[in-house]
């Protein structure tokens, strides 16, 4: 059965649903080429004793393909009764392939009528892949927890391995945890052409993109087999989108849709879309979050987990008072609780030697009285396994896999060195997302707020989505730490903002469906980069971790991704006026300033990251001569080759407010001694300006053709301001 239209052309195998042809039209790929590998499904159905009782398309003999919609742009593939090597299943089966202009796009149904729950459901599956372009020089973005870009050549440089027990190497990502929004990008540069790979089901679930080669990796450079060298095996890629939903005899499994979509430009198209996809399903507005308008925090732990005191609440106060006088009014609390940081989860109740409920109290109020805001640390689905709480009560509201057992990894000493070794500290296990743990947290959550915090810092939640086989939990285990923690978030945001309509949740996560609740991710920045998240939902920031005293990187790569600088003196032991961090609190203060009157700008207005702009080292000419030459091209909105963004110690990111009136080039020097660099913004018109801000200098009015130098570890914001328009 043949699906076409302007964008693609696909075959569908009459015999058992499998596409044995995928030509992609803008670049004239064929993506399946060994036909051997091609399959439409593949589905878990553990038995008794077999758990890995799979059901293959091939083969199958109640099987029926016909083609649906009066335009006859879909394919469905519905298997009946289906065989397996353990004897025949009472399973109905239901796969719809559609084609709708640039997009492709697969949906199943399953009805399972047999004793035994599906485990794994692979559709769709696209097998017999050798390449996305001609030069098999294609990259996959995936979109990670600090970064993404195309770093990754599945044909050439596969990037797993074949584990034990596997058929094939295998390379897997899996949302929420390595994804943190469920899709992948493929783009060849050489045809300017991406193809987007994206979930869009409107439940949270647990899923992964699997990506197996065969036979196996070579072991050389190319990294797939030559079709000589395999002694008939066939050669190639498979790749399958896999959901886990353990359907039950009696229920019916739908999986959402997954798109294939074919687009011009790189992932940042995929994220574009995918964006447009999320904010019509989950839409949100933070233009009224006072967080989110913090572009600057400081953080200390007072109270280690090894009963190490570092200051009590007064003692925290005077330092949210240094930090103040460097123009930073955002301050986190951690080690605040009973027992200090890491103890006692979830008990969140102010510890006695630092002051008590009172002193606690009074803390927020001094705080707030100053015209500054205080979060408050605290986590959600984390206990500690080593309290009498636990042992008598909590330990039945674990997380746990299939077989009953919940795994208990995480640990986090301070004070020893037996605990910061981890080889004598607190263990911390997931809880389950249930009424019972829902109620404890809104308890001591909503304490919080009547207290006077202005929000919470939620840590570890970048940990807590995974499959869940609770019994007590009535969700499936796909969602259950998934849309389960999703919505209990939600619940318990909306008791606190009760209590203070402007209380506001930062935290330490990983999943973009929490960006609605959350205005600040606690971690998903480093070093020059950042979480994609921040390019698709601008709305949204980062934290860039600055504890070193002369960290004047970290605070640059803060400014130049639009994340919040979060200072943590002596690595979260001291204030910010201490002698040795002085320097480092004035340029803090010094680029906040700038960050305030560029603010619309560069912090709350549009992240674009490589897009609109770009600055590349000048070269010397070979007599010594210098010329404005630029390395790297920019990315421009419908397409082109990416921008080279970090070129050496030059690295540079773009902004813009969200009017479009005004573009800013952010760039930072990385190495320890000075570079040049000239400049180039896309487009241009008459009447537009440039100016050049830096810390501790003032602005100066530049030219577009100037070449710029910029000093050891400097900081250089180009703002450019186009013509009022009527």
């Amino acid at each position: 059965m043949l699906l076409e239209n302007e964008s693609f052309r696909i075959s569908v195998r009459e015999t058992d649903g499998a596409i044995d042809s995928f030509v992609i039209k803008r670049n004239g790929a064929e993506l399946v080429e060994e036909k051997r590998l091609t399959s439409a499904y593949r589905i878990c159905v553990p038995t008794g004793d077999c758990l890995s009782n799979y059901v293959e398309s091939a083969g199958q003999e109640d099987v029926r393909i016909f083609r649906a919609g009066a335009d006859g742009e879909s394919a469905v593939l519905q298997a009946d009764g289906l065989d397996s090597p353990a004897g025949k299943l009472n399973i109905r089966l239901t796969c719809t392939i559609t084609l709708r202009g640039d997009e492709v796009r697969f949906r199943a149904v399953l009805e399972n009528r047999s004793e035994y729950p599906v485990s794994e459901l692979w559709f769709p599956r696209i097998g017999g892949i050798r390449r996305f372009d001609s030069a098999r020089e294609a990259k996959l973005a995936a979109p990670g927890y600090i970064g993404c870009g195309h770093s990754v050549n599945l044909s050439k440089s596969f990037p797993g391995s074949r584990g034990l027990g596997a058929e094939s190497a295998e390379f897997v990502n899996t949302y929420p945890g390595g994804l943190v929004m469920p899709w992948w990008d493929i783009y060849d540069a050489a045809s300017d052409t991406g193809l987007y790979l994206g979930y869009h089901d409107r439940t949270m679930r647990v899923s992964s993109w699997h990506c197996g080669l065969y036979p196996d990796r070579s072991g050389l450079a190319d990294s797939m087999i030559s079709a000589e060298d395999a002694g008939g095996a066939p050669v190639g890629l498979v790749f399958s989108h896999v959901r886990f939903p353990f359907t039950e005899n009696g229920e019916t499994f739908d999986s959402g849709e997954f798109v294939l979509r074919v687009h011009s430009g790189d992932w940042h198209a995929g994220a574009r879309y995918y964006r447009g996809w999320f904010m019509e399903n989950f839409p949100f507005d933070k233009k009224e979050s006072w967080l989110r308008k913090k572009s600057a925090w400081f953080s200390s732990i007072i109270y280690q987990p090894e009963d190490k005191v570092i200051a009590d609440y007064n003692g925290y106060d005077g330092w949210c008072r240094d930090a103040e006088k460097y123009g930073v009014t955002c301050h986190e609390l951690i080690g605040w609780d009973k027992g200090g940081l890491e103890r006692g989860y979830p008990e969140y109740v102010p510890e006695e030697k630092l002051g008590g409920r009172e002193g606690f109290r009074s803390l927020l109020r001094s705080i707030r009285e100053r015209g500054s805001d205080c979060l408050v640390f605290a986590n959600y689905n984390v206990l500690d396994s080593c309290t009498d709480w636990f042992r008598d009560e909590l330990h039945a509201y674990t997380q746990q896999d299939q077989f009953g057992n919940t795994p208990n990894w995480m640990c986090w000493g301070e004070s020893t060195l037996l605990a910061r070794q981890a080889m004598s500290a607190r263990r911390h296990v997931l809880s389950s997302v249930l009424p019972q743990t829902e109620e404890i947290l809104e308890r001591y959550f909503l304490e919080i707020a009547r207290a006077g915090a202005s929000g919470l810092q939620i840590d570890k939640l970048c940990v807590g989505s995974v499959l869940d086989f609770n019994p007590l939990n009535t969700e499936k285990p796909d969602t259950a730490l998934c849309e389960g923690l999703v919505q209990s978030v939600r619940r318990v945001l909306e008791k606190c903002r009760a209590v203070n309509p402007d209380f506001r949740i930062a935290s330490e996560m990983s999943q973009d469906r929490l960006i609605p609740y959350v205005d600040t991710g606690y971690r998903n920045a480093a070093l020059y980069t950042v979480s994609p998240l921040r390019y698709a939902f601008p709305e949204w920031t980062a934290c860039q971790h600055v504890s070193e005293p002369f960290d004047y990187q970290g605070v640059n790569s803060a400014v130049m991704t639009g994340s919040v600088i979060c200072a943590e003196p002596g690595s979260y032991q001291t204030g910010m006026d201490e002698p040795v961090w002085r320097k480092l609190a004035a340029y803090i203060r010094e680029v906040e300033r700038i960050r305030d009157e560029l603010r619309e700008v560069i912090f709350t207005g549009e992240y674009c990251d490589t897009l609109y702009a770009s600055a590349a080292p000048v070269r010397r000419s070979s007599a010594g001569q210098k010329g404005p030459e630029l390395r790297g091209e920019v990315m421009l909105p419908g397409g082109g080759a990416p921008a080279a963004a970090d070129e050496g110690s030059l690295h540079y990111r773009t902004h813009r407010s969200w009017d479009g009136s005004r573009c800013a080039l952010v760039v930072a020097n990385g190495g320890d001694r000075s570079d040049r660099y000239a400049f180039r913004f896309e487009g241009g018109g008459e009447g537009e300006s440039f100016v050049l801000y830096e810390p501790f200098a003032a602005p100066r009015i530049i030219q577009p053709e100037e070449t710029l130098e910029i000093g050891a570890y400097g900081l250089h914001i180009i703002l450019r301001v186009l013509p009022h328009r009527a």
